[in-house]
């Protein structure tokens, strides 16, 4: 969707809520830099549907194809997100937990460590790593056992893949949900020169992830984005990232990719802050279930919603929206959905019938 019509597309979409046609002066055209935009994107002017009116004060309201079905694209996670805050309530959290089937002693934990994800939309790195800086607080030092990842909160759709036309599988706006993300699932590379030296780093530092650094460094102070990444998954499931290009003196240029499935991302996260922590895992990575009698080590809670949904919105986060779609097929769940996605549609579309019918 073009950004310079989101605002005008929002407005079109808001309108059976709040505005109903009056005798008062109304506007069908567009404004000549609507057009100039739309011209500009190579589209015809049936392509946009537009409603804008004023809130407060004088104005005359703009009605463009207002009758007209289109697209709603991202649009759509106005829906999503006022049907979570009436049937999860604005202050329902998400919440992600560390258990133990093992015992304590010593700062040793004998046994395995679990992440048992519940489907939080923003455990970004910052609340991961204060949920393992409690993990440790509570003197977990060695763990002799296995980090064994715990994704069962959602019963995840087999969903066709998306068709970005961008051409690009590694931009982050198209990760999928899970219930165990971790940071969205991205990565943020960094290069710099710093006195005619190229330096370039990865955030989080997971050790699958390789960087073979060939920038130039030039002497020049314009910085332009003249730095390319280009990624290469490697037999043993690890990535290569090549980076070349060039960079003046004293430049940066950062980007962000999705390179890695969510499991090895979140347990390459885990492993990276726990040693940070002066900690140490064992055992190998798991994909399980944890067990009914393991104990509660540490616990981290989400923000309410009321502020996910900012993020949401204002964003247009396709990955979080996903997310809290899922959530609410999850909250509401029934065996004949089959998946959260359905469940999550089926509640939907009720709400949607409750309100049009009120």
């Amino acid at each position: 969707m073009i950004k310079s019509l989101r605002p005008l597309l929002l407005a079109g979409l808001l309108l059976p809520l709040a505005f109903s046609v009056t005798a008062a002066a109304i506007n069908t055209g567009l404004s000549p830099n609507v057009e100039k935009a739309i011209k500009a994107s190579k589209l015809q002017n049936n392509a946009l549907s537009l409603v804008m009116i004023p809130l407060n004060g004088p104005g005359t309201p703009t009605i463009y194809n207002a009758d007209v079905s289109v697209n709603p694209a991202s649009t759509m996670k106005l829906v999503t997100t006022y049907a979570a805050l009436e049937m999860l309530g604005p202050n329902h959290q998400w919440k992600t937990e560390f258990y133990t089937d093992g015992t304590l002693s010593g700062g040793i934990l004998n046994g395995n460590l679990y992440l048992k994800g519940g489907g939080d939309p923003k455990l970004n790195m910052e609340k991961l790593w204060l949920l393992m800086r409690d993990l440790r607080a509570n003197g977990v030092t060695q763990i002799t056992g296995d980090l064994v990842l715990d994704r069962n909160f959602f019963m995840q759709p087999q969903l066709p893949e998306f068709n970005d036309d961008g051409n690009d599988d590694n931009k982050p706006f198209l990760v999928k949900p899970d219930s165990l993300m971790v940071n969205l699932k991205a990565l943020r590379f960094v290069a710099r020169n710093d006195n005619g030296r190229v330096l370039v780093s990865v955030e989080p530092p997971i050790a699958s992830i390789r960087i073979e650094n060939q920038v130039k460094a030039i002497n020049s102070k314009q910085c332009t984005g003249g730095v390319r990444y280009n990624p290469v998954t490697q037999a043993d499931g690890s990535v290569t990232v090549t980076v070349g290009g060039q960079l003046g003196d004293g430049c940066s240029s950062q980007t962000y990719l999705s390179l890695l499935d969510h499991a090895t991302y979140t347990a390459g996260a885990v492993r990276a802050i726990w040693k940070e922590l002066g900690g140490s895992i064992q055992g190998k990575d798991v994909l399980a279930s944890t067990p009914k009698n393991a104990k509660v080590l540490a616990r981290a809670f989400s923000p309410d919603l009321a502020e996910i949904i900012r993020d949401i919105n204002k964003y247009s986060n396709n990955t979080m929206a996903q997310q809290l779609f899922l959530s609410l097929g999850a909250q509401f769940r029934t065996e004949a959905d089959g998946d959260d996605a359905k469940a999550a549609q089926r509640v939907v579309r009720q709400w949607l019938g409750e309100k049009r019918n009120n």
